[in-house]
Parts: C-alpha cells; structure tokens; sequence
C-alpha cells in the first residue's frame, strides 16, 4: 500500500488544530497538579474501588464505596507519597510509601475502613502481590530466599511478614513466573547468563518437576507467556519466532503446541497484551499500542460495550481497566490525545455508563492541541514512527518547535493520549516533536536491536533527522528548535547540543545521563553485565571504551553555544547526582552559561507536587526569555527568583 504522502500527513494533523484563536494561556500549577484520582482496584466483592488521590499535595489511599455513595480517606502523608495500593484480602490493604525519591519503599498495611495501619517489615525484599482466596491472613509474594539473585515464590504471612518455605523454588535465573488462576506457578521465564539462553519451563502443578518447553538466545526470536485464559488449559503468549513483531498465540498446556496462526498480529506493532474477564474467567480480547492504545476483542459483549463507547465518545480510547470477579462491574478509562481522563464504571446489569472521577477537572479539552502520529524516513532509510503535536489557534507554519525524546531508552516509546509536558509546551506556541528513535520498544527486536551501542550515533541521527523533516514540512522554524527531555531523553538533549550544536537555540536536560562510562557498574549480576555490555558496551575492550568516550557530552561542553536548565535529584538511584556535578565542572571549566537546580529530596525525576510545578515554572521562565523573546505573562517565573536548594548559574 502507498504510504500517505508527507503533505497529506502533515494536513491532516493541522487540520486537528483549527480553533479560531490561540486558547489563554494556562498556569502551569494547573496544568501540572496531581491527577485526583489513580490505580484504581476493584475489591474482591465488586462492591468497593481502592484508588489515590491527592490529600494535602501527596498521593494518598481512599476507598469508594460504590453502593453506599461514600469515600473514605485510609492514609494522611503530607511529606511522603503512597503508592501501589494492592487489596490483599476482603478487608487488608497493602501499599507503598516513597523514600524521597531512593526507590527504597516502605511496605504498608492498613484495614478498609482505616483502622489498624501498621508498617509491615518482611524479612526480605518482596515483589508481585498475588491475594490468595479464602486466606486472609496470607498472600503470595517473590522473595531471593534459596538464591541472593534469583526469585523464589512464597507466602507472606500479613501480620508478621515472614516469609513460608518457598512454594516454588527458582529454578535458575528467573526472570519472570506465570500463575493459572488457582494461584498455581506453571511457567517459569530463565534468563540463563552463562549460555546466553532464555528458557521457559513448565510444571503442571506445585511441587512437580520442571521441565523446558521452550528456548531462544538472548535477544533472539522468542517466545514468553503473557497469562492463563480461564480453564487454567490454554496459556496466551507472545511470539516474534518467524516475525518482524511479536504477535499473541493461544499455548495448549496438555500439547504443549501453540497454535500455528496468531489471534491477532500487526505488521508494525509488537502485540503482546490480553484483557481478562475475571468474572467470564475468559480472555476477551488483545491490546496493543499502535498509533493509539487499539483493542481487537473476541468476546461479542465486550466488542458491543466497546463500540456503543467509541460511538458515544469518538476519537477517545476506552480502556477496560479490570472486571470485577462477581461480574458486575467494569471499569474504564477514557482518554485522548486533549483530554487527560475520565473514569467510568460500567453496570452490566442494567448496561449504564456512570462517571466515576475526571482526572484533571481544570484541563479544558478545547483549549488542548491535537496530537497525530506521523512517520519519516532516517538517513539511511530505516522508517520513525513519531507524533507531532501543532499548538492550538496557531498557524502551523515556521513554528518554535520542541524535540522530546523519551528516556529509557530500550524498550520504551511515546504513546498517543494526553501528555502534560507535551501540553504545556503547545501552550506556550511551540510545536512538539515525540520521536520513537532506534531502540524504542514497540516495533520488532530488530528495531530495537538497531539501537544497541548507538547513544550519540543513529540514535542521534533520528532526532536530528526528524528535526530536518518539521523543517522541510514548513511547520518548524529552523532557528527556534528547542531540544528536551528526561532521562535518557536528557542525554539526547546533550548529546544535541555537543553533537549537533547547529541544530538547537536552547536545550533543557532533566535527570540525563552525560557520562554513560559511570552508568556501566564494575560488579553487578552476569544478566545484568550482559544487558550492559550489549546495549552500552565493554569498557574492557578499546574498541567500545573510546566509542563511549567519544559519545559522552560531558567530554564535549565546549561545543555548547546556546542556553542550557537542568534538573537533577540528589536521591536519583538511577542517574547518580555525579553526573550534574561532572556536567557542571566543565561547564565552568569552559566558561559556558548554564542553569542548574537540584532538588535535596527529590529521585529519578520531581514527584512531590510542589516541586514539579516550581521546575516548569523554572521552564516556562527559561523559554519565555532565551526563545519566546522575553515574552512575559502573570505566570511567568523570572530566573534567579525561585527558591530551590542547591541552585546555580554559570558563566
């Protein structure tokens, strides 16, 4: 099929945009505050929804009661953030609290009602929670108990936190264990280190034997169970074997055959999630991301709420974000590219739509701008997937435009829906640019293969390709190209401004990475040497040492000609606060300007509230005075003026 040509993508992404005059500008605490409510749980009656929601600027527990009309506040934290609330029987509540931003959390227990909160201290690090039915008193945990690096599964006792003698014990390297619906560990996923093999084994109940049922290399065409459909037989799984992009099979258990033509499959986009009905206790239909969050359904009730929903609420997607077990209720969550969310309970029974908590209550959706998912060719050939987001009430031709690639980098992509950044920076004029560079997840192995060992190289090559393409569409105005991103997408901007210095007027990193030589540990496990070495490289070899060297901005501020903010946290266990003082030492080295902000309490990006919104402040202060000229507004935020510890400016 001929693909669209780029005047025909570019037009229809305008046409998205045509409000008669630009939308007011927007404060960024509104555009910036907490979502009123996340991670909603249905109780295992149906009757009940744990969600969070914001009590005195910090994500904290409440329980709806959704026959009684009620909502009852279970946590009150106002220095700390709960997270993960998890409904470990009928009336126990487990959840996480942050550690200012260390990813060290603190485990959490509280009844329904709010009475008898205690901190509840296993005696090892825990991970996936599985409630266990008709034992209130126990849950299944994975724990290294048998092995410091490997996975055991046992149950966790919810008053004490001991810990059982393992109900199955890891076989090897685990990477990953698939339950049935009896709470049954039936495969385990081996990530062998030494023979360079991934490995799935089976059993068919607690205690047998494993045995393999499948291998592939690492990093090769594989294959991994994504979960049991309700007969506890037919397992679903994922499989690139023979493919571009991984597509979802039905795995009979009893055969141990999979069957030979996919349930659904997509020639671009990896397909690898299904939606389970708990009350059905069937698989009713597959997901992936494409273009957008797409569904395609094999239940004929679901495919008919789902359309009725589409129909009432069009270019919006409606996700189905669990079923109740006693099949009353679902839960849905409706988004788009403008609107930040709507939750909604649908009543099976009487086939109602209710409204459950909009999101974001000041998002106006009218004053959003449309996002469209685009594509274009890098130099040498290989197709980007990207989406373009053109400002609101503006003329889409010769706009400031913002380059935001996404961190990661491997295995993440940008995804169509709502995005606040995105949204702000359209606001304030500026067309944004979500490039799915080399090495994004989502397209193919291959296509995240080719990223491997190219931070700085082709990786940079995409966003500087992508950055000619707005240029020559007409739409992005070669001297206003701003270039931002966090994390991995901090390095991109860094790596932009030494690499490509000619390209960009301004640059913002938040959290990213400068030296990748001090990201690569000198000890860690053999899985995670190995994860390294192929996607990073080898400091033991010359080779991929000076490619290192010589793809590491830190080594190269002198190339830096335009203005720079960045952000670190001083906890970040991810991107080590060594990395802003090394970038900062050379930028003074080289006389260079630079503004910096570290936040004392703060990790792997700004989560507390308030601190999130004084940095787009900050942001919103920096492009309003080095790209917007000077243009000013009762938001603004004048630099120097903002209280933040540990700021500095240079030059």
């Amino acid at each position: 099929m001929k693909r669209p040509s780029l005047a025909v993508a570019i037009a229809a992404t305008l046409a998205l945009s045509a409000h008669a005059n630009p939308p007011p500008e927007i404060p960024v605490d509104t555009l910036f505050q907490t979502s009123t409510l996340s991670q909603l749980q249905f109780s295992p009656d149906g009757k009940r929804i744990l969600c969070l929601i914001p009590y005195q600027h910090r994500q904290n527990l409440m329980v709806i009661d959704l026959e009684k009309k009620s909502r009852n506040l279970l946590s009150s934290f106002n220095d700390r953030d709960a997270t993960s609330p998890f409904w470990a029987s009928d009336n126990r509540i487990l959840f996480l609290v942050d550690d200012e931003g260390k990813e060290q959390f603190e485990l959490y227990a509280v009844n329904a009602d709010g009475s008898d909160p205690s901190i509840l201290v296993p005696e090892r690090p825990i991970s996936s929670p599985r409630r266990i039915k008709g034992d209130p008193r126990s849950i299944l945990v994975q724990a290294a108990i048998t092995h410091s690096d490997w996975w055991d599964v046992a149950k966790m006792n919810l008053k004490s936190g001991k810990l059982s003698t393992p109900i199955a014990r890891a076989p090897g390297e685990v990477s990953d264990y698939t339950y049935d619906h009896d709470n049954v560990v039936r495969f385990a996923h081996i990530s062998d280190s030494s023979t360079r093999m991934n490995r799935v084994l089976y059993r068919d109940a607690n205690g047998q034997e494993w045995r393999e049922v499948g291998s592939s290399g690492f990093d090769q065409p594989g294959w991994s169970v994504i979960g049991f459909d309700g007969d506890n037989r037919i397992a679903y799984v994922a499989s690139d074997v023979g493919r571009a992009t991984s597509a979802v099979y039905r795995y009979d258990t009893a055969t141990h055959q999979m069957e030979s033509e996919p349930v659904f499959a997509d020639p671009t986009y990896d397909v690898g999630n299904i939606v389970y009905d708990a009350f059905k206790k069937k698989v009713v239909g597959v997901a992936y991301e494409g273009d957008r969050l797409r569904f395609h359904w094999i239940d004929d009730e679901m495919k008919a709420i789902h359309a009725r929903m589409e129909q009432s609420l069009p270019d919006t997607v409606h996700s189905p974000v669990q079923f109740s077990e006693d099949g009353s209720r679902i839960i849905f969550f409706s988004y788009s590219d403008r609107d930040p969310g709507v939750y909604y309970v649908y009543d099976r029974k009487r086939q109602r739509v209710e409204e459950l908590a909009v999101v974001a209550p000041k998002i106006d959706p009218g004053q959003m701008s449309p996002t469209k998912a685009v594509s274009y060719r890098a130099r040498d050939g290989l197709e980007i997937h990207a989406f373009l987001t053109v400002p609101a009430g503006r003329e889409p031709r010769n706009l400031p435009l913002v380059v935001h690639p996404h961190g990661g980098p491997y295995g993440i992509r940008d995804d169509w829906g709502y995005n606040p950044e995105v949204q702000f920076y359209a606001n304030r004029g500026f067309a944004v640019l979500q490039i799915n560079y080399r090495g994004s997840g989502g397209y193919g192995q291959g296509f995240e293969s080719a990223g491997f060992k190219k931070w700085g190289l082709e990786m940079q090559d995409d966003l500087t390709d992508g950055v000619k393409w707005a240029v020559a569409s007409g739409v992005a105005d070669p001297k206003r190209v701003v270039i931002s991103g966090a994390s991995y997408g901090g390095y991109a901007t860094m790596a932009g401004l030494t690499f490509t210095p000619e390209l960009y007027c301004a640059g913002i990193n938040y959290v990213g990475v400068v030296n990748i030589e001090n990201l690569i540990p000198k000890a860690v496990s053999s899985r995670r040497m190995y994860w390294m070495h192929t996607r990073l490289g080898n400091l033991l070899t010359s080779e991929d040492r000076k490619r290192i060297h010589d793809t590491s901005p830190v080594h190269f501020a002198d190339r830096i000609r335009v203005p720079l903010l960045m952000a670190y946290g001083r906890n970040d266990p991810r991107v080590p606060i060594e990395q802003a003082y090394d970038i900062e030492r050379a930028l003074k080295r080289n006389n260079r300007p630079y503004e910096l902000i570290i936040e004392d309490k703060e990790g792997h990006g700004f989560r507390q509230e308030e601190k999130r919104i004084a940095f787009y402040k900050r942001v919103d202060g920096f492009l309003k005075l080095h790209v917007l000229g000077g243009r000013t507004s009762s938001s603004e935020v004048i630099l120097g003026q903002l209280e933040m510890p540990a700021t500095s400016t240079g030059g």
